[in-house]
Formats: C-alpha cells, structure tokens, sequence
C-alpha cells in the first residue's frame, strides 16, 4: 500500500514538475524557486490526502500546479495573504516548542546519517557546491555518482525521521 502511494506521488511528481517549472521560468523566476514552491505545494498536497481533507474539483496534476503557484507568488510577493482556491487549508503555524523539538529531531536524524553524508549535504544545500566540486571533495567518479550518493544520504534521513517520534505525531 505506502508503495502504490509513493509510486503515486513519483508519478505526479514526474508529470507536473516540468510544466510548473517551464511556468515560473516563463514568468522570470528561477528553478530554485519553482522547485521550493513545488516542494511545498506537494508537502501540502500529502498532508491534505493524508488527513483525509483532499477534496480535488480537478485533476491532481492541476490541484498541485495550482497550489505550487500560489505557494511561488507568495514568496515572489513576500504576502502569505494571497487567497487560496476554494476548500483549501493551509498548514497551521506550529507551535514554538514543537517547531524546536522537529528542529532538533530533524538535526539528530542528519547527524545519525553519518558524518560523510551530512559533509556531503552541508556541500551542496549550504555552501553551494556543484556535484563535480562534490565528486573531488569526497573522492567519487563523477558528478553523477555524488548526485547518487546524495540522494542516498536524503534517503537515510528521511528513513530515519519516518522512524522519529516526532515523525508520528
């Protein structure tokens, strides 16, 4: 079943991606920013389904292009005012204390990764490196091998937060 669900997401994933993005790019934005919006509208559209609150007028490929739009001319605007389409919901504000107990969970989880991948992801998600400074840095092949091993790093984090008490709740 989680199997079916992630091979679902993957699908709309690959199919709506490269439409929004060719949108922002046409609209001068910039694949970062397409990217963080998406990111977000599909973290919204998976809380939504999983509370069982998907209510979609249309396809989900819309839904989330929709809601990666808005989610993009919000930050575009810097107004978390901008409306949201009919039944929508957005996320509550978490609370101080739970927002740092995930903060930390979320550290613990990269730590327990391994100093190797939370080298690797610090390399590229803050000081910027491109995957061939990433490959000489770490000693890999190729640009693509330490794209490889960087999903696997994200994948040992993720694993590790699925496992988090903080995670259930």
């Amino acid at each position: 079943m989680v199997g079916q669900k992630e091979d679902h997401l993957v699908s709309l994933y690959r199919e709506s991606f490269p439409d929004f993005a060719r949108m922002v790019r046409r609209m001068s934005g910039t694949l970062e920013q397409a990217k963080d919006s998406f990111h977000d509208a599909l973290l919204i559209f998976m809380e939504k389904e999983k509370a069982g609150k998907l209510h979609l007028h249309s396809s989900p490929k819309a839904y989330l292009i929709g809601i990666a739009k808005i989610c993009w001319l919000r930050t575009l605007n810097n107004d978390p005012h901008l409306p949201l389409p009919e039944g929508f919901e957005a996320p509550q504000p978490e609370e101080e204390a739970d927002k740092e107990e995930r903060e930390k969970s979320l550290l613990e989880s990269l730590q327990k990764s391994g100093k190797k991948c939370l080298e690797l992801l610090k390399a590229f998600y803050y000081d910027h490196c491109s995957m061939p400074d990433i490959a000489t840095r770490f000693g890999f092949k190729g640009g693509r091998s330490a794209t490889v091993q960087k999903h696997k790093c994200l994948e040992k984090v993720r694993q590790t937060i699925k496992t988090s008490e903080v995670y259930a709740r």
